[in-house]
């Protein structure tokens, strides 16, 4: 990271050790306005900056899913459809947005008078403002749209994943707006959607290596420290190198998406991942620290529980490891360096 980034992890590391509500936090020292584009009030530093502040939240295991949600509505929604005013409400910690049928095959529909039922999934626990939606119409083809979540036809049920605070959206014939997302916003958007989760699952995997290594270093067995067996060592030594390796996978990932590349493929690889390190590395971290680690307020637990739930929002590793093979199959290479 550059001097920059070093100083960013450190405020945001700074702001989560406070009392107050976490967004208002996060907002107090800029951090929504950082990758906005500048049509939209923000700073304009691109995915590279989001990146590190997804990684410090993992870290700190805080993922704050409607960050991110917040994030990807904000890329799809056009400047005609209040986008700046949302952006500038979701700057100062006021509101947040969600989405719906981003990834994968939609599962609400739309009908003829443009009204929407379905589930929305697991969405994060947070009121939204607005749900930026898309859904099938009935010749099959997809439809974006925008939903008022508090309006008529809505339904806002309580969803916990894992233990986890959430919600999910019914709609019941809910009046929805629909909306045209042009073909190279919609990649750029969900490529950094993907991205910004995959820094997230990093960060929650060094979290889960980090517990596991303070306690294998204190915890004595037979008079001599846990770290000191090589089971226990070698294990631990080769999740932290991959670690490092999909970290820098994410950096790339992110730097690629910033200088307009096409970033399909490498966003669901570092997704996947991601994803499949941290939960390995929560695992992992569980089974050091065996009773303890399996207790509510345990570091191992905590882990373990966010990046279940996260390793699934955006699809199933397996899935995206087909996704990202079929990309780079077909032409889709990235440049020398990456992934090597």
């Amino acid at each position: 990271m550059d001097p920059v980034q070093v100083r960013l992890a450190a405020a945001v590391r700074a702001a989560l050790s406070r009392t107050g509500e976490t967004h208002a936090e996060l907002a107090a020292i800029g951090v929504p306005e950082l990758g906005l584009p500048d049509r939209l009030g923000g700073y304009g530093l691109g995915l590279g900056a989001e990146v590190v502040v997804d990684l410090e939240l993992g870290r700190q295991l805080c993922p704050l899913p409607a960050r991110r949600e917040t994030r990807l509505a904000l890329d799809l929604l056009p400047d005609d459809r209040g986008a700046a005013d949302l952006a500038a409400r979701a700057a100062k910690g006021e509101t947040q947005l969600v989405t719906a049928g981003a990834y994968g095959t939609p599962a609400l529909r739309l009908d003829e008078r443009d009204r929407l039922t379905g589930d929305s999934g697991p969405l994060p626990a947070d009121e939204a403002a607005l749900a930026v939606v898309r859904a099938l119409r009935p010749d099959g083809s997809a439809q974006w749209c925008t939903v008022v979540p508090d309006g008529p036809g809505v339904e806002s049920v309580d969803h916990p994943l894992l233990g986890l605070p959430g919600r999910m959206l019914r709609f019941s014939g809910a009046p929805a707006t629909p909306f045209t997302v042009p073909e190279q916003v919609l990649h750029t958007a969900l490529d950094a959607g993907r991205v910004r989760q995959a820094a997230v699952l990093t960060g929650l995997a060094e979290a889960a290596l980090a517990a596991a290594r303070a306690h294998v270093n204190r915890r004595l067995q037979f008079g001599t420290p846990l770290v000191d067996r090589q089971s226990v060592a070698h294990r631990l030594a080769r999740l932290v190198g991959e670690g490092d390796g999909w970290r820098l996978l994410v950096h790339e990932a992110a730097w690629r998406h910033d200088r307009g590349e096409d970033c399909r493929a490498v966003a669901a690889l570092a997704l996947a991942a991601a994803a499949e390190h941290a939960l390995a590395c929560s695992r992992l971290a569980i089974q050091l620290h065996g009773v303890r680690g399996m207790l509510a307020h345990a570091t191992a637990a905590t882990a373990y529980r966010h990046a279940s739930a996260e390793a699934a929002r955006l699809g199933a590793p397996r899935r995206l490891w087909r996704e990202a093979g079929a990309r780079l199959a077909a032409g889709g290479r990235p440049a020398p360096g990456l992934g090597e």
